[in-house]
């Protein structure tokens, strides 16, 4: 929940069942820096993600940032001891003043020194509260505030898990601490959490430095948002192999959107009114998020919005049919490299080969039968692709993996308009 990477960069791969990624410029690492954080803000608005990420615009200061950081600092310190005893409340509440004061009311996001108090006596309360009901519990943790990146599928995925405990046998439960409103949740965040930590093999490499424990790999066993406001826990169970290839597929078809440089506005009343770069926006106008003319989602029935909607996703698949149907007979034409040159736009087109995978269930069960699903990491096409293609795969196996694999050529176009022409 605490700071998150930015910038943006690309690698043409894609998930096992997906689209394969367009490139998108290159950054020194040549992967997308990535995060359940920047999905979220790119499944809220792309616009507004390019604004933050790729233009690097400044938001202004947000109060309830601030807030939570200061709660996660205190926590942090609370909990960062290798043995008993524990910090007192009182070194716990020190922590938390002295990180709320080393910013000013301002500087915060606050719009009022008073408001910057009462909030300050808020979160004071509130980990009085988390430390009397939590004492007799407390234990030192596997790790505090873990933040790592591992490379997977053309991303370079950060995660930092608020708190780590080990279970015993390389089990682990990962918590999260929520200090916003106490809404329902979606186990979403905590999928990322759990398929790069899983991957992450520093992991294994700290649970031998600090529990003199080698494993052959890292597992979780149960994923918590701790909502620290009421004390309340939100259990998630660990998350099955559908789960999470369901959740990677959304990761890289977002991914693949961004590399694709797609970023169109989605407007939205209440979204549009507290975005910091309405100002910028094309689809803000006269404070209203829609074109001129174009009558706002709240003044319209719920029966005229879904035929709008409807209308509006058959433009799409039109569009998108119309789409792959002129780069379909652009590959069938182009050569290999080339470069060809329109009245009003320029096209380079770039050709490779690729596995396709369309039977999962089939594939789980060679790659089970075999003992590789681990050396798949995950059902990544990488995985697959790299179990397949190794020199110490099995014939039988081979035989297996290729009768469920399609062999294509992916066609990358990458497109510009002429200059001088609007």
């Amino acid at each position: 929940m605490k700071k998150k990477n930015n910038e943006a960069a690309p690698a043409a791969d894609q998930g096992l069942f997906g689209a394969l990624l367009p490139p998108a410029p290159a950054k020194k690492s040549g992967l997308l820096s990535f995060s359940y954080s920047k999905m979220s803000l790119y499944e809220e608005c792309p616009l507004k993600y390019k604004f933050k990420y790729i233009d690097k615009i400044k938001e202004e200061p947000k109060f309830y940032f601030a807030f939570g950081n200061s709660i996660h600092t205190a926590l942090e310190f609370l909990y960062s001891v290798k043995a008993p005893p524990f910090p007192s409340l009182e070194e716990t509440l020190d922590a938390f003043r002295r990180d709320w004061n080393a910013k000013s009311y301002l500087e915060k996001g606050y719009r009022t020194q008073q408001r910057s108090d009462q909030d300050y006596e808020k979160g004071a309360a509130m980990l009085k509260a988390y430390y009397e009901h939590n004492q007799a519990r407390f234990k030192p943790p596997f790790l505090v505030e873990y933040s790592t990146d591992v490379e997977v599928d053309g991303l370079l995925v950060r995660t930092i898990s608020d708190r780590i405990e080990h279970l015993g046998a390389g089990e682990i439960a990962i918590i999260d601490y929520k200090t916003g409103k106490d809404v329902k949740r979606q186990p979403l965040q905590l999928y990322m959490y759990q398929k790069i930590n899983e991957m992450d093999p520093r992991l294994k490499e700290k649970l031998a430095e600090t529990y003199g424990l080698r494993v052959s790999a890292v597992k979780v066993r149960q994923l918590l948002y701790y909502h620290v406001p009421t004390l309340k826990e939100y259990p998630f169970p660990r998350a099955d192999d559908k789960e999470i290839g369901s959740f990677w597929d959304r990761v890289l078809g977002v991914a693949e959107s961004i590399k694709g440089l797609k970023f169109d506005p989605t407007p939205a009343d209440q979204a549009c009114s507290w975005c910091d770069f309405k100002s910028l926006c094309p689809a803000f106008f006269g404070g209203h998020p829609h074109p001129a003319g174009q009558p706002s989602a709240s003044t319209e029935n719920i029966e005229a919005l879904v035929d709008r909607y409807g209308q509006l996703k058959e433009k799409m698949a039109d569009l998108q049919a119309q789409l792959d149907k002129v780069a379909e007979s652009i590959a069938g034409s182009a050569r290999d490299g080339a470069e060809y040159d329109g009245s009003q736009y320029t096209a380079q087109v770039k050709k490779s080969s690729k596995w396709e995978f369309r039977d999962r269930e089939a594939v789980i069960t060679v790659l089970n039968k075999f003992n590789l699903y681990q050396k798949a990491l995950s059902l990544t096409l990488t995985g697959i692709t790299n179990v397949l293609e190794s020199d110490d795969l099995p014939d039988e196996a081979r035989k297996k993996l290729l009768e469920q694999a399609v062999k294509r050529t992916a066609t990358e176009i990458k497109v510009a308009k002429k200059e001088g022409l609007i």
